[in-house]
């Protein structure tokens, strides 16, 4: 069911929209560490390890694609928002084409080159190198269902259909975690059949999902399936959200090698980095979902002309995303010694995975405070100067980590401690933008709605 969410109570439809996004995310995020857990309880914290030092590249691409897809889905709510609901169809068949020829092009680039990123790159060590290859290289192959399912949600988002996205994800999320049991724990496929069961369970989450859109919007053979001005604009609105999620997976490369140096003197340290990171993603989780709900709702009302319901709706949304993610902060600082075993971990690894738990804990206000206002910048299109904040807090984080390990002030911690330090960064330069008011002529159902008026100059595909 599409959503207008151009009149009401803001807080309420905020709420309400966001809930599903906040669930779907858990899925996801469940969908992600099930793959951890049960390589760290069934094979071994070695495999674990391999495992947990792709992250980053794993979520290079995750990132990418959801990037691209924000493109899609301000352009998508914006048309919505602005009446303009003939020029959906050939909006939908345009950013399938786009996102999908790039998730091909990137399955088999990917695949190629996975061996020399792991080595040169993020510097993994010889015991799990061969862990981290066979996973990622099998991962990969699924990139393709990965982009065109992330452009389907999108889409879906921008109308207002947040319940299908999750009734996606539980599908997924089910299916992922009895094929990891039964590829691991059955047949003992180590490693490998943790990342057939990923790659599988995205096949049938998109093609569930691409059924569910076609019956929305009927495939028509002699329409228009491909213009090339709202392609344009839908990359010029998400590839500065693509490359900024990509240069957070690069900084966390970096983090993750940096962790990687001090694996001989730190017994465990990859093991913990990667499960305390999991968990730590679990506290993202209502900023996210807050954020993707109010980007809709701002796109929505963006395109309607109403300027105050923003104000008021992100008033109230950052109040509701501080106040749950307070207290999920307060429940991991308590409990995270407990969490962190179901990876398998003992000894050092524990202890340590232990100790960026909750200290992180301890900040991640500062990430919510942050990212909320986000949604604001980007519903209305204000997408390049969010990038610019996020390279910048970035650069500041990884120069710092660095900085601090080299003269000698910290040592593997560097890479979660200077994390706060980055996102004082952001806070600053989004809530100046914020309060001058740059991001109020940003606004893209106008121009979006002029240029689809030529619809043909990009051919058929």
């Amino acid at each position: 069911m599409k959503k207008d969410m151009t009149t009401g109570i803001e807080w309420k439809q905020i709420l309400l929209f966001t809930l599903p996004i906040m669930a779907g995310n858990l899925l996801q995020q469940l969908y992600n560490t099930v793959d951890g857990i049960i390589v760290g309880q069934f094979v071994s914290e070695s495999a674990f390890s391999g495992v947990a030092t792709c992250q980053p590249l794993t979520f290079f691409f995750l990132s990418f694609a959801m990037g691209l897809s924000v493109g899609v889905g301000i352009v998508v709510s914006q048309y919505f928002g602005a009446g303009k609901h003939d020029k959906l169809p050939v909006a939908i068949d345009t950013a399938l084409l786009l996102l999908g020829t790039l998730g091909l092009a990137l399955m088999v680039v990917s695949f190629l080159v996975a061996p020399l990123i792991l080595r040169a790159v993020l510097n993994v060590p010889d015991g799990v190198i061969q862990y981290s290859i066979t996973y990622f290289r099998i991962y990969a192959l699924g990139l393709f269902f990965q982009f065109i399912y992330n452009s389907i949600a999108a889409m879906l988002r921008g109308l207002g259909d947040s319940k299908a996205i999750l009734f996606f994800l539980v599908i997924a999320t089910v299916l992922n975690t009895i094929l990891d049991l039964t590829f691991v724990v059955v047949f003992h496929w180590d490693v490998a059949g943790a990342a057939i069961a990923t790659v599988i369970a995205q096949v049938v989450c998109a093609s569930v999902s691409y059924v569910y859109l076609r019956r929305k919007f009927p495939f028509v053979k002699s329409g228009e399936h491909w213009d090339g001005k709202i392609s344009k604009t839908m990359t010029k609105l998400g590839l500065p959200i693509a490359i900024q999620q990509s240069v957070v997976s690069i900084g966390q490369g970096s983090m993750q090698r940096l962790v990687n140096t001090f694996s001989i003197e730190a017994p465990g340290i990859m093991a913990a980095y990667g499960a305390a990171t999991r968990l730590n993603n679990f506290l993202y989780i209502p900023i996210m979902g807050f954020q993707s709900g109010l980007a809709t709702f701002t796109g929505q009302n963006m395109g309607a002309g109403k300027l105050d319901r923003v104000r008021r709706g992100f008033h109230k949304t950052i109040l509701m995303s501080l106040s749950i993610t307070v207290a999920m902060c307060i429940f991991m600082y308590i409990f995270a010694g407990s969490v962190i075993t179901l990876f398998g971990l003992s000894g050092n690894a524990l202890t340590v995975g232990k100790e960026q738990i909750r200290f992180l804990a301890m900040f991640i206000w500062m990430f919510c405070c942050y990212m909320t206002l986000g949604g604001v910048l980007q519903g209305s299109g204000d997408t390049v100067l969010q990038s610019a904040t996020t390279l910048s807090a970035l650069v500041t984080q990884i120069v710092a980590a660095y900085t601090l390990v080299h003269f000698g002030v910290l040592g593997y911690n560097a890479a979660w401690v200077s994390t706060p330090i980055g996102w004082t960064v952001a806070i600053t330069i989004t809530y100046t933008r914020y309060f001058t008011g740059g991001w109020k002529k940003k606004a893209v159902a106008g121009k979006l709605s002029r240029e689809a008026t030529e619809i043909g100059d990009g051919g058929m595909m």
